[in-house]
């Protein structure tokens, strides 16, 4: 009899393991809450660099401390269990690096003295509220403005633009100034940025966000493609470009896994699979697919369920379908309470949906909790939780964020 009570217990626990695959075209596919570990599900938020220059101000060091764990306490508070902060979102920093100098965003001025380690006070702060904390950098952006000469003289953009050597590196448009992607001193310098970040902070992860080629001007990388060619390349432009963000992308998930196998390495691309791969050469399926290419994978999904273009549940059904790693999804609070104008063109449902809804997050929080190839999802984004305009939607996606998934 035992044996008989044995074997169908390890039957169920057959079938119940086997219940673990991907969404299929019918059905979603639910895991029980109890089988998931603590934290093992991401609840998170992103600060954006604007936000933390809002929440610097002109606080002195031990006030920022104050606020920082005020701050980091509501989002625990809240439900949250990550949080995700722009540290570089252009080639300057909110902590003390050797590569590039002090952000304007952290104390007025691109280049100017650290009053206090803005990154060290947050990862504190994090620790003090039992939360994750991840470093979100851009790893190509330099800056919005397009003249070089209002850099800092200790950018490293400036400095290569002013050798002429060198002045490749760096690619000046109408939109900004970036790095150049083809670039294998730009490649360097990326990995060492974020080597210094995982050597001198207690951080749980590098985030990257959804830029890489700024455009698909020839212009950007002739010099190297046309090396390249020279040398018997046979690859064309455009996959010559998603060679070198590739390229670039294990790079630094490779050095970020030789000093600490713990901290993990994670991109948040844009929602559309076709667009990175043909505007931003950006080859997330085979990023999405392979552990190489880091831990995990967070598309802006930032779509109503009714989106003419990109419903909701369709895209991030997209995702799942070519998703081997880690998967998040990123969710637009800031579209709470607004029109969604590029939605459809003419469709009032679709343009008004986060507008006439106050649970719009909320249901897509819930949605993806049933869908077991997810494991969590990114708010975008912190000032959208204390806007008095969206607090019913607030309210309702801190329900959601509380009942899914218990941390």
């Amino acid at each position: 009899m035992k044996k008989i009570i044995i074997l169908i217990l390890s039957i169920s626990f057959i079938l119940c393991s086997c219940s673990n695959s991907k969404i299929s075209d019918n059905k979603t596919t639910i895991q029980p809450f109890i089988e998931k570990e603590k934290s093992d599900y991401i609840k998170g938020v992103w600060i954006a660099y604007y936000e933390l220059q809002k929440m610097i101000g002109n606080l002195n060091e031990a006030e920022f401390k104050k606020k920082a764990s005020s701050s980091f306490k509501k989002l625990y508070d809240m439900g949250f269990n990550t949080v995700c902060v722009q540290v570089r979102a252009f080639a300057d920093a909110f902590y003390n690096s050797s590569y590039f100098p002090v952000s304007k965003y952290c104390f007025g001025k691109e280049g100017s003295e650290l009053k206090y380690d803005v990154l060290e006070i947050l990862c504190s702060a994090a620790k003090e509220n039992n939360l994750m904390i991840e470093a979100w950098i851009n790893p190509y952006r330099v800056s919005f403005d397009n003249n070089p000469q209002n850099l800092s003289d200790k950018n490293p953009a400036k400095i290569w633009l002013n050798d002429k050597k060198k002045n490749s590196n760096v690619y000046v448009c109408d939109s900004g100034i970036y790095f150049n992607p083809a670039s294998s001193e730009v490649n360097n310098l990326i990995i060492n940025g974020v080597k210094e970040i995982i050597e001198n902070y207690d951080i749980s992860g590098i985030h990257f966000d959804d830029y890489f080629y700024p455009s698909k001007d020839e212009k950007i990388d002739s010099l190297e493609y046309k090396n390249y060619k020279d040398k018997g390349g046979k690859l064309s432009l455009s996959d010559y470009r998603r060679e070198c963000v590739s390229n670039m992308i294990k790079g630094v998930n490779k050095a970020i896994k030789e000093i600490n196998k713990s901290i993990e390495f994670g991109i948040s691309p844009a929602s559309s699979i076709e667009n990175n791969y043909n505007n931003l050469f950006a080859d997330v399926e085979s990023w999405a697919g392979d552990n190489s290419f880091g831990d995990y994978i967070c598309p802006q999904v930032y779509f109503g369920f009714k989106n003419v273009y990109q419903p909701f549940m369709f895209t991030v059904k997209k995702w799942v379908e070519i998703s081997n790693k880690k998967l998040y999804i990123g969710l637009a609070l800031y579209k709470a309470g607004e029109e969604d104008k590029y939605a459809a063109q003419n469709d009032k449902t679709a343009i008004n949906e986060f507008k006439n809804n106050k649970n719009i997050i909320a249901r897509q929080i819930n949605y993806l909790a049933k869908i077991d190839n997810i494991k969590g999802f990114y708010i975008f984004s912190y000032s959208s939780l204390f806007d008095e305009k969206k607090k019913n939607e607030v309210d309702n996606l801190i329900k959601a964020i509380q009942s899914t998934h218990p941390n």
